[in-house]
């Protein structure tokens, strides 16, 4: 046993080596997953087993990494078979509150201006990560703008609560969601300055049951204000995802955001560009609407990547499932009786899932998930020391 031991310790070093070597998963992940402190090998009786532990939503880039570990692999002596498994084991950097004593990590998004999609990649990122298996929550703490509900599709309102009177927030698409949008009315404007601001965060902090979380994402107001104070000032945020479009306007808030967050020694992860281009789907040319290159000048400039480009498509923002027929039955003379009579009827959503985990969502989908991708893959640079 003592030989074969040894023999299988020395091929699985070999490999590791070989895939070191070979950079595999820097393209995509923007480190190599050896750096990355990402990937487990494991060797018996020739047999090399690669375990990839960075959350890889984004099937495309799975496939990819996954390709390049067997070809490493095979190419190394004493390796007869390779075989390939991915979980998510999201490192522990170690930083801790009584706030949040549970979060591994907090993920901060961030946008210069409004209305560049900051929420959607939020959301998005959110529903991504927890599709891989990770345990995710979403703060919406844009208190003037809160989004959330309606991009999950969460319709109940008032939040429980437990016996020691905290919050318990809802749950959808594997996330546990807390949003300003439940404590307040729907329609009911949020007109408030900024020491409310600052009391109504850190409540949303320290008064909900979070449990036991890989991450955290934050869905900031926009803007470099009171929120993004409160935020920096009283947690460890261990990094943030700045939301652009290609315009110059955007692009210049968007800068403000980044030196705004470098005051306070908290990591950019990386710029997301929205809206990047529109395909027209009766001439097929693609057409950038609100400029280019926007996302990549700021990339340049602090030198930190382009996480993702996502496509202008009127399917991101759809949000209502398109019903043909109303759930029920018809009857002669009666009409359409809205009781629905069989188990998918009733269970029928009345809104449609994320775009990162909707069906035929086509390319905004494969970009989003990409981007959080790379996300979890920078977090894990980061605990690495890279």
């Amino acid at each position: 046993m003592g030989p074969r031991r040894d023999g299988d310790a020395a091929l699985a070093a070999r490999v590791s080596a070989a895939i070191a070597d070979a950079g595999v998963g820097r393209e995509d992940l923007f480190a190599d997953l050896v750096a990355l402190d990402s990937l487990e090998v494991g060797v018996d009786d020739g047999t090399v087993r690669l375990t990839v532990t960075v959350p890889v939503p984004d099937e495309a880039i799975r496939d990819r990494v996954e390709g390049g570990l067997r070809r490493v692999t095979a190419r190394v002596d004493g390796a007869r078979t390779v075989e390939v498994a991915w979980t998510p084991s999201v490192p522990d950097p170690g930083a801790r509150v009584d706030m949040l004593p549970d979060v591994k990590h907090l993920v901060a998004v961030s946008s210069g201006k409004g209305g560049v999609g900051k929420s959607t990649v939020a959301t998005n990122l959110a529903v991504s990560l927890a599709a891989t298996g990770a345990a995710v929550g979403l703060l919406d703490a844009d208190v003037y703008g809160p989004n959330a509900p309606a991009m999950l599709g969460v319709d109940e309102r008032t939040p429980r609560t437990t016996r020691d009177d905290e919050i318990v927030p809802w749950e959808a698409h594997g996330v546990r969601v807390m949003s300003m949008g439940f404590v307040v009315g729907e329609d009911d404007p949020v007109i408030w300055r900024g020491p409310m601001v600052d009391d109504a965060l850190e409540q949303l902090f320290r008064d909900v049951r979070w449990g036991e979380l890989d991450y955290l994402v934050v869905d900031l107001p926009p803007g470099t204000g009171d929120a993004q104070l409160t935020l920096v000032q009283h947690l460890p945020v261990t990094g943030a995802v700045v939301v652009t479009t290609p315009q110059p306007v955007a692009v210049d808030d968007a800068r403000r955001g980044i030196r705004g967050f470098a005051r306070y020694g908290v990591p950019v992860l990386g710029i997301a560009e929205n809206m990047a281009g529109f395909e027209c789907p009766d001439c097929g040319h693609r057409h950038d609407i609100f400029d280019d290159g926007g996302a990549d000048a700021l990339a340049a400039e602090f030198d930190v990547p382009v996480l993702g480009r996502v496509p202008l498509d009127p399917a991101v923002g759809t949000l209502e499932a398109d019903a043909d027929e109303p759930p029920g039955i018809s009857l002669p003379v009666v009409g359409r009786l809205q009781l629905p009579r069989t188990r998918e009827q009733r269970e029928r959503a009345s809104s449609l899932p994320p775009i990162a985990v909707r069906d035929g969502a086509g390319e905004p989908r494969r970009a989003l998930t990409a981007l959080s991708t790379r996300t979890a893959a920078r977090l894990n640079a980061l605990v690495a020391g890279l």
